[in-house]
C-alpha cells in the first residue's frame, strides 16, 4: 500500500486548501532507490498535525479516550478561517492499495458560532484499477468502516508504521506487556494460524455431534461410559504432568540462582591481573590507532588549518566582489534602452553643432533623470576594488574550499593523553591485581542441579508418552463410536470429513509450531543485524536473544551478563526499538508506508548518518519523515537528497498565524 495525497481545508494551522503529494512512482522506488518523502519545518509549524491527521483518518477514535478526543479535535478548525465566518473544515487522504485501487478517505468537522464541535462526517471513495468511475459512500456505521480499513492497514500495526520518532523507545519499554505481545503476534501473522486451528476444532466438534446423533442409544451409552473412564485417566495424567512441570520450573529457578551467584563471583574476576592485562592491551591498540589517525589528519589537513583565516577572508572578498559585479551588470542592463535612445538622438544634425563637452553634459544629465524616473539606485559607499578576475568554475571551487580548525587536532591530542594516562593507570593496577577467581565449586553445583533437572525431564517424557497413548485410545474409541449402528445415510461422509479435519488439525498444529520457531529466528537475525549496523560500538553486545514465548528481546554484554534495556540512554533505546521495528516489518506479510515524526532529534551525528544510510533507505517502499530544521541540517542534505523523491517546507507565517506548504525543504536549510 502507498499513500498518494494528503489534503487540508482550513484544518488547524493550515489555512485554505493545502495539499501534499506523497506518491512515489514505481520507477523511482525500484530503479532510482528514492523511497523518502521529507516534510520539514520549525517547531509548531504543523508536523505532528500531519501525523495525527493520518492516524485519525485511518483509525478514528480507536485507542483514544473521550477526554483525549475532545482535547485533540474540539479546536481543529483554523482560527483565521473561523474569524472570517467559516464553520467547517476537512481532511482527506488518498491511498493506493496492493490491488491497484485508489481509496480517498474524507473527514469533515462542523462547528457552531461558539466554536463548539457539533458533529463530524466521514466518507469513502473507491476507484478500481484502470477505471475512471468511483464508488462513493457516507460512513454511518463506524464498526463496519473499521473492519474495512483493517483489510489494508490493520489497526494493531499502526504503532510500528506510524509513530513519533522520539517516543519510539516506548516500543521496547512495553515489549513484555500483554498488549504488545498481541500486537506483535498479529503483525507476524501467527494470530491467523491459531484462529484457523480454532475454526477447525469447532468444525470437528460439530461433525462429532452429527455422528453422535446417528448412533443407537445403547451403543452411545456404552461409548460414553468408556470415554468418561478414559477422560478420567487422562485428567489424572495431566495433573501428574502439571506437578512434574512445576518441579522442573522450581529446579530451573535453582539453576538460575546458582548461575547468578557464579556470575556475581565472576564479576570480581574482572579485576584480576589477566583481565587487566587484556584491557591494557586494548588501550595500547587504541593509543596506537589514535596516534596514527592524528598523523594522518595532520598530513591531510595541515594546509587547510594554516590557511584557515586567509581562506575565510578570501571567501568573503570573493563574495563581495561577485555581488558588486552583479549589481553593476544589472545597472548597465537597465541603462541599455537609455543609451540606445541618446545615440539615435545625438546622431541627428543640430544647428549650430554642439561641442563634445556639451554632448557629454547632455548624456550625464539625461542619465541622472533616466535613473530617477526608473528608480535605478547606485550605492558607491561600500564598493571595493575588484582585484580577482576568475571564472565561475574557479569561483565555485574557491568558495567551497574546506576550512579546518585546530579543534580537531586538540581533540586527537586530548584523546592520546587520556589513553596514555589510562595505560599508565592500568600498569599500576596490574602490579597490585589479584589472581583469577576459582569457580569450580559453583560450576559443580550448577552441574548437579542440571543433572537433577534432566532426571525430572525424563519422568516428564514418560508421562507425556503415556498421556499420548491414552489420547490415541480416546481418538480410536471415538472413531469406533462413530461407526456403531450408523442410521444416518450421510454418516460415511461425516466420518471421512472427521478424519480429514483431524488430520488437518494435527498437520496445522505442527506447522504453527515450526513457523513460530522460524519467524522468531528471522526476527532475531534481522534485529541483531540491524542493531549492530546502527550502533556506534560494534562490539557492544555479546549475545542477542529473542524469546519465542513472550516475543521480547534480551541483550547480553561481551561478558554474557544481561543488559537492562531500561537503563540505556534515550538515543540508544531509540536505536534498539528501530531495530525491532525493522525485524517485525521484515517478518510480516504487510507492505505498508512508514510515517515517522522527528526521528533524529535525540541522536548524535553518527547514529543520524547510520539511520539515513542503512535504515530509512531500505525500511519500506515509502518512508515519510517529518523533521525539524535542527535534524536535517546542511550536513545531512547530501545523504537525504540521494534517497528522497520529494521535499516540502512547512512555512509558518508569524503575522498571518497559519502554515503554508511549499516545495524545496533543502533550499530552506541551505539558506
Amino acid at each position: 500500500m502507498l499513500l498518494k495525497k494528503l489534503e487540508f481545508v482550513n484544518y488547524k494551522t493550515y489555512y485554505g486548501h493545502q495539499e501534499v503529494d506523497l506518491y512515489i512512482p514505481e520507477e523511482e522506488r525500484q530503479t532510482n532507490g528514492k523511497n523518502i518523502i521529507l516534510l520539514g519545518g520549525l517547531n509548531g509549524a504543523g508536523k505532528t498535525t500531519i501525523l495525527k491527521a493520518i492516524l485519525y483518518i485511518l483509525f478514528g477514535k480507536r485507542g483514544m479516550s473521550a477526554p483525549e478526543y475532545k482535547r485533540l479535535f474540539s479546536n481543529v478548525i483554523n482560527n483565521t478561517f473561523f474569524a472570517e465566518g467559516g464553520r467547517e473544515c476537512q481532511v482527506s487522504l488518498s491511498l493506493e492499495t496492493d490491488k491497484g485501487e485508489e481509496w480517498t478517505l474524507k473527514i469533515k468537522w462542523f462547528f457552531n458560532r461558539d466554536k463548539t464541535l457539533s458533529h463530524e462526517q466521514r466518507s469513502l471513495d473507491i476507484r478500481s484499477a484502470g477505471s475512471k468511475f468511483k464508488r462513493s459512500a457516507q460512513i454511518e456505521n463506524i464498526d463496519t468502516y473499521n473492519k474495512f480499513i483493517d483489510k489494508i492497514i490493520p489497526y494493531y500495526a499502526a504503532p510500528f508504521f506510524i509513530f513519533d520518532g522520539e517516543e519510539v523507545k516506548d516500543i521496547i519499554l512495553r515489549q513484555n506487556s500483554q498488549e504488545m505481545k498481541e500486537a506483535i503476534h498479529k503483525i507476524t501473522g501467527m494470530e491467523s494460524y491459531k484462529q484457523l486451528i480454532i475454526d477447525l476444532t469447532t468444525l470437528k466438534h460439530s461433525i462429532e455431534k452429527q455422528l453422535a446423533r446417528s448412533a443407537s442409544h445403547s451403543s452411545l451409552k456404552n461409548a460414553e461410559q468408556d470415554l468418561a473412564a478414559l477422560d478420567q485417566s487422562i485428567s489424572a495424567y495431566e495433573a501428574k504432568q502439571d506437578k512434574i512441570l512445576s518441579k522442573m520450573r522450581n529446579q530451573q529457578s535453582l539453576i538460575d540462582a546458582a548461575k547468578r551467584d557464579r556470575n556475581e563471583k565472576l564479576s570480581k574476576n574482572s579485576k584480576s591481573r589477566e583481565v587487566i592485562v587484556k584491557k591494557q592491551t586494548k588501550v595500547a591498540t587504541q593509543l596506537d590507532m589514535a596516534r596514527i589517525e592524528l598523523k594522518k589528519f595532520f598530513a591531510e589537513n595541515l594546509i587547510h588549518i594554516i590557511l584557515n583565516e586567509k581562506i575565510l577572508k578570501l571567501k568573503r572578498t570573493l563574495k563581495i566582489e561577485k555581488e558588486q559585479n552583479q549589481k553593476r551588470i544589472l545597472q548597465n542592463a537597465s541603462l541599455t534602452p537609455y543609451r540606445s535612445f541618446m545615440d539615435q538622438l545625438l546622431n541627428q544634425p543640430i544647428n549650430p553643432p554642439l561641442s563634445s563637452e556639451q554632448l557629454n553634459q547632455i548624456k550625464e544629465l539625461g542619465k541622472e533623470i533616466w535613473m530617477q524616473e526608473n528608480n535605478i539606485k547606485t550605492d558607491h559607499s561600500n564598493e571595493v576594488n575588484e582585484i580577482h578576475d576568475i571564472s565561475n568554475k574557479d569561483y565555485s571551487y574557491l568558495t567551497s574550499l574546506q576550512v579546518k580548525s585546530r579543534d580537531a587536532i586538540t581533540s586527537f591530542i586530548n584523546t592520546i593523553e587520556r589513553l596514555s594516562q589510562e595505560y599508565n593507570d592500568l600498569e599500576i593496577e596490574i602490579r597490585n591485581a589479584p589472581e583469577s577467581v576459582n569457580l569450580d565449586s559453583e560450576n559443580d553445583k550448577i552441574d548437579i542441579l542440571t543433572k537433577s533437572l534432566g532426571e525430572i525431564d525424563s519422568k516428564n517424557k514418560a508421562v507425556k508418552k503415556k498421556l499420548r497413548v491414552l489420547l490415541d485410545e480416546r481418538t480410536t474409541l471415538k472413531n469406533k463410536f462413530t461407526r456403531l449402528n450408523i442410521q444416518d445415510t450421510n454418516s460415511e461422509d461425516l466420518i471421512e470429513q472427521l478424519n480429514n479435519v483431524t488430520s488437518t488439525i494435527g498437520a496445522m498444529s505442527e506447522y504453527v509450531t515450526e513457523v513460530t520457531k522460524l519467524k522468531a529466528e528471522i526476527i532475531k537475525e534481522e534485529f541483531s543485524s540491524m542493531l549492530k549496523t546502527l550502533f556506534r560500538k560494534q562490539d557492544e553486545f555479546g549475545k542477542i536473544e529473542f524469546d519465542i514465548n513472550t516475543y521480547s528481546v534480551r541483550l547480553y554484554s561481551d561478558q554474557m551478563q544481561e543488559i537492562s534495556i531500561q537503563e540505556r540512554s534515550a538515543g540508544e533505546m531509540q536505536m534498539i526499538s528501530s531495530a525491532l521495528i525493522w525485524a517485525l516489518t521484515k517478518v510480516s506479510d504487510l507492505s505498508l508506508p512508514m510515517v515517522i515524526d522527528t526521528p533524529l532529534g535525540r541522536l548524535d551525528s553518527y547514529h543520524r548518518s547510520h539511520l539515513i544510510n542503512h535504515y530509512y533507505k531500505h525500511l519500506s517502499e515509502q518512508v515519510i519523515i517529518l523533521s525539524t530544521d535542527t535534524e536535517i541540517t546542511g550536513e545531512y542534505i547530501r545523504l537525504m537528497e540521494k534517497s528522497s523523491y520529494k521535499q516540502y517546507m512547512l512555512d509558518y507565517d508569524e503575522k498571518k498565524k497559519y502554515t503554508v506548504i511549499r516545495d524545496g525543504y533543502f533550499d530552506f536549510v541551505r539558506r
